[in-house]
């Protein structure tokens, strides 16, 4: 009897580990009804990308806190004065943009905001486009929102790294 109640506990805990976070969790085909975080949050994100769009400094320096920063993988931090050059200079266009699988985690006076960014844009003449999966930070100001922080990273499918094969001669 206590082999088989060991074995149903044991049969239990494998199941419950197992389903506690998948490595990558299918997208289900639902609709999903915006909350109202949502719908605020995805209006300010299009204001930004719009403002960015229409090379409107003073929009993006309105919905921007004094010491946003701008960090992606495999660079260092860029401050949001750098960051604002750059995507305002005639060499950077933003031609079209969607917002997608956006959520909202509510911290009180501040709120994460995270979502799926599909961008056609050019920088220097190259191809500038793609997916990006977007993490924002927005601290509350008075009666509106700022952007603080915000975290981008190009989505796609990584590339094979391939080991070399020890050759015996190191």
């Amino acid at each position: 009897m206590k082999i088989r109640s060991l074995g149903i506990f044991l049969g239990v805990m494998i199941a419950c580990v197992a389903a506690q976070e998948p490595a990558k969790p299918n997208l289900t085909p639902t609709i999903i009804t915006a909350t109202r975080q949502v719908t605020l949050f995805t209006r300010l994100e299009k204001q930004v990308l719009q403002a960015v769009q229409k090379k409107d400094k003073a929009a993006v320096e309105a919905i921007t806190t004094d010491d946003f920063e701008i960090a992606m993988p495999n660079a260092d931090p860029l401050a949001g004065v750098d960051w604002e050059d750059s995507v305002m200079a005639p060499e950077f266009a933003l031609k079209s943009f969607a917002i997608r699988q956006m959520s909202v985690a509510d911290l009180g006076d501040a709120v994460v905001v995270k979502f799926m960014r599909v961008q056609q844009a050019s920088y220097k003449g190259k191809d500038a486009s793609g997916d990006f999966f977007v993490v924002d930070l927005w601290k509350k100001s008075g009666d509106s929102w700022k952007l603080a922080n915000r975290y981008v990273a190009k989505v796609g499918p990584a590339p094979a790294k391939v080991a070399p094969k020890p050759s015996g001669k190191q």
